[in-house]
Protein backbone atom coordinates (compact mmCIF):
# COMPACT_ATOMS: atom_id res chain seq x y z
CA UNK A 1 0.00 0.00 0.00
CA UNK A 2 1.42 3.41 -1.07
CA UNK A 3 2.23 5.94 2.04
CA UNK A 4 -0.35 8.79 1.45
CA UNK A 5 0.86 12.39 0.44
CA UNK A 6 0.96 14.42 3.25
CA UNK A 7 1.08 18.00 3.71
CA UNK A 8 1.97 20.28 6.71
CA UNK A 9 0.74 23.66 6.79
CA UNK A 10 1.98 26.09 9.25
CA UNK A 11 1.61 29.59 9.74
CA UNK A 12 4.13 31.00 12.41
CA UNK A 13 2.57 33.19 15.34
CA UNK A 14 4.45 36.61 15.49
CA UNK A 15 5.56 37.15 11.89
CA UNK A 16 2.46 39.58 10.89
CA UNK A 17 1.38 36.85 8.39
CA UNK A 18 -1.24 38.43 6.25
CA UNK A 19 -3.08 35.15 6.62
CA UNK A 20 -3.88 32.72 9.56
CA UNK A 21 -4.28 33.55 13.35
CA UNK A 22 -7.22 34.81 13.01
CA UNK A 23 -10.82 33.40 13.02
CA UNK A 24 -9.80 30.86 10.50
CA UNK A 25 -8.81 32.87 7.83
CA UNK A 26 -6.50 31.03 6.27
CA UNK A 27 -9.46 28.41 5.95
CA UNK A 28 -9.26 28.90 2.09
CA UNK A 29 -5.79 27.86 1.19
CA UNK A 30 -5.79 25.11 3.82
CA UNK A 31 -9.29 23.78 2.01
CA UNK A 32 -7.21 24.13 -1.54
CA UNK A 33 -4.55 22.53 0.01
CA UNK A 34 -6.54 19.53 1.18
CA UNK A 35 -7.80 18.91 -2.35
CA UNK A 36 -4.79 18.45 -3.73
CA UNK A 37 -3.21 16.25 -0.96
CA UNK A 38 -4.25 12.77 0.84
CA UNK A 39 -3.57 14.27 4.37
CA UNK A 40 -2.88 17.67 5.71
CA UNK A 41 -1.57 18.17 9.01
CA UNK A 42 -1.91 22.06 10.07
CA UNK A 43 -2.72 24.04 14.01
CA UNK A 44 -4.72 27.01 15.25
CA UNK A 45 -3.20 29.58 13.72
CA UNK A 46 -4.65 28.31 10.27
CA UNK A 47 -8.13 26.85 10.73
CA UNK A 48 -9.04 28.31 14.44
CA UNK A 49 -12.78 27.99 15.21
CA UNK A 50 -13.18 27.61 11.56
CA UNK A 51 -12.68 23.93 11.69
CA UNK A 52 -15.94 23.75 13.74
CA UNK A 53 -17.77 24.89 10.38
CA UNK A 54 -16.31 24.19 7.78
CA UNK A 55 -14.50 20.89 9.12
CA UNK A 56 -11.88 19.27 6.24
CA UNK A 57 -12.28 15.08 5.87
CA UNK A 58 -8.99 14.35 5.46
CA UNK A 59 -7.22 17.20 7.91
CA UNK A 60 -5.30 16.68 11.20
CA UNK A 61 -5.95 19.87 13.53
CA UNK A 62 -3.03 19.56 15.82
CA UNK A 63 -2.10 22.07 18.71
CA UNK A 64 1.16 23.94 18.24
CA UNK A 65 3.25 21.79 21.01
CA UNK A 66 1.65 18.48 19.21
CA UNK A 67 3.03 19.62 15.61
CA UNK A 68 6.58 20.74 16.96
CA UNK A 69 6.88 16.92 18.43
CA UNK A 70 5.78 15.16 15.26
CA UNK A 71 7.89 17.78 13.26
CA UNK A 72 10.72 16.58 15.21
CA UNK A 73 10.01 12.63 14.83
CA UNK A 74 9.31 12.37 18.59
CA UNK A 75 5.85 12.13 18.46
CA UNK A 76 3.27 9.91 15.47
CA UNK A 77 0.01 11.10 14.78
CA UNK A 78 -2.88 8.71 14.11
CA UNK A 79 -6.31 10.30 12.57
CA UNK A 80 -9.48 10.03 15.08
CA UNK A 81 -12.88 10.35 13.87
CA UNK A 82 -14.14 12.40 16.25
CA UNK A 83 -13.52 15.69 17.84
CA UNK A 84 -14.80 17.11 21.39
CA UNK A 85 -14.16 20.54 22.71
CA UNK A 86 -14.24 21.59 26.22
CA UNK A 87 -14.53 25.65 27.77
CA UNK A 88 -12.33 26.90 30.18
CA UNK A 89 -13.80 30.06 31.40
CA UNK A 90 -12.28 32.70 33.72
CA UNK A 91 -12.94 32.79 36.99
CA UNK A 92 -12.68 36.69 37.08
CA UNK A 93 -15.65 36.92 34.50
CA UNK A 94 -19.04 38.23 35.93
CA UNK A 95 -21.64 35.71 36.02
CA UNK A 96 -23.61 37.34 33.15
CA UNK A 97 -20.88 36.83 31.26
CA UNK A 98 -20.13 33.11 31.99
CA UNK A 99 -23.48 32.57 31.73
CA UNK A 100 -23.84 34.35 28.04
CA UNK A 101 -20.98 31.61 27.17
CA UNK A 102 -22.39 28.55 28.37
CA UNK A 103 -25.56 29.88 26.14
CA UNK A 104 -23.33 30.36 23.11
CA UNK A 105 -21.73 26.93 23.56
CA UNK A 106 -24.81 25.32 24.14
CA UNK A 107 -25.77 26.81 20.96
CA UNK A 108 -23.12 25.66 19.14
CA UNK A 109 -23.76 21.93 20.60
CA UNK A 110 -27.60 22.37 19.47
CA UNK A 111 -27.23 23.68 16.01
CA UNK A 112 -23.61 21.87 14.83
CA UNK A 113 -23.59 19.40 16.24
CA UNK A 114 -20.41 19.66 17.87
CA UNK A 115 -19.42 17.54 20.78
CA UNK A 116 -19.18 19.75 23.77
CA UNK A 117 -17.52 17.44 26.59
CA UNK A 118 -17.86 19.78 29.78
CA UNK A 119 -16.81 23.36 30.90
CA UNK A 120 -14.07 24.30 33.85
CA UNK A 121 -13.86 27.40 35.77
CA UNK A 122 -10.08 28.11 36.63
CA UNK A 123 -9.10 28.06 40.13
CA UNK A 124 -8.16 31.81 40.34
CA UNK A 125 -8.93 34.75 38.12
CA UNK A 126 -6.66 34.93 35.10
CA UNK A 127 -6.82 38.81 34.51
CA UNK A 128 -7.60 38.77 31.24
CA UNK A 129 -8.18 42.41 30.01
CA UNK A 130 -9.47 43.70 26.34
CA UNK A 131 -7.48 46.02 24.59
CA UNK A 132 -8.21 47.98 21.57
CA UNK A 133 -6.11 50.32 19.83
Amino acid sequence: MARPFTVVMIVPTGIGADLGGYAGDALPIARSLSGVCDRLITHPNVLNGAQLYWPIPNALYVEGYALDQMAAGCWGLQPVHSNRVGLLLDRGMEPELQLRHLQAADGARATLGINMTDYVITDAPLNVELRIE
